[in-house]
């Protein structure tokens, strides 16, 4: 007479542990879905933004800083592309002033540029809005690539430099915070961004030729404006090997200077 209920009473007891483990798991799961980012740069005609960067040079026994302010006004919105006028500010440098236009997709790949001076964005960190987000939503620890290569030619100080650069950036999503800055607080996604890349450049001085070669490794967080995608704040590690090449130029002047002797 006793049989059924300890069997009626077994059976209840394994059927709510069952319960009980699928809606632990259920909970899990739901613990660990992550969101996911759709980031682009959600600009209008006429968007205003100011950046104050300090940009520290280490040299042995010397630091070098070099405050610089840049202005950037979104110039014109066409379909899937920005048009941008960004000026940039040195005050270490007797606020010397360099300007440029910028066309680039709302994802971040830049179309077109003119410049005036030496700014290459693909590895000048300094420049804000330079970052190149996929196409597709990003979840935390979701990283991406991309690569670059170009040449071009620019002048300095009155002499006409050559260059070719190329190299690769790889992008981490850090997840989402909100961010604190003078403008005031952002609902931000951070982007981990490291870089590598060679620059040759080739420079025609008064004496002759000079060839440079300039490799780099870059390390950095970006934190972005959720639903805008501008820049709110970012700090980077910036490592160079400048190596020059001035054996055309001293032949020249070698030779300058035995003409003038036996003359």
């Amino acid at each position: 007479m006793n049989w059924k209920p300890k069997v009626i009473l077994i059976f209840g007891m394994l059927s709510l542990i069952g319960i009980i483990s699928l809606f632990e798991l259920g909970y899990i799961c739901i613990l660990e879905e992550k969101p996911s980012y759709d980031l682009k740069y959600n600009f209008n005609k006429g968007d205003y933004f100011i950046y104050e960067i300090l940009y520290s040079i280490e040299i042995p026994k010397n630091t070098i800083r070099a405050p610089i302010h840049i202005e950037t006004v979104v110039s014109d919105i066409s379909e899937d592309n920005i048009s941008m006028n960004v000026t940039s500010t040195s005050t270490a440098d007797g606020n010397k002033m360099k300007s440029y236009n910028m066309t680039l997709t709302t994802h971040g790949k830049i179309i077109k540029s003119d410049f005036n001076g030496q700014i290459i964005p693909e590895i000048q960190l300094e420049l804000p809005n330079m970052l190149f987000y996929p196409e597709k939503g990003i979840q935390k620890d979701k990283s991406w690539s991309a690569s670059f290569a170009k040449e071009g030619n620019f002048t300095s100080e009155g002499m006409p430099v050559g260059y070719e650069v190329s190299g690769t950036k790889r992008y981490t999503c850090l997840g989402s915070k909100i961010v604190s800055v003078k403008a005031g607080n952002f609902d931000c996604v951070g982007i981990k961004c490291d870089a590598n890349f060679t620059l040759n450049e080739t420079i025609e001085t008064a004496n002759g030729t000079v060839y440079t070669t300039t490799t780099g490794e870059t390390s950095g967080e970006n934190w972005v404006d959720l639903r805008g995608g501008f820049l709110v704040k970012s700090t980077y590690d910036v490592n160079k090997i400048i190596k020059m090449d001035l054996s055309e130029a001293y032949k020249k002047q070698d030779l300058e200077c035995f003409i003038e002797k036996h003359q």
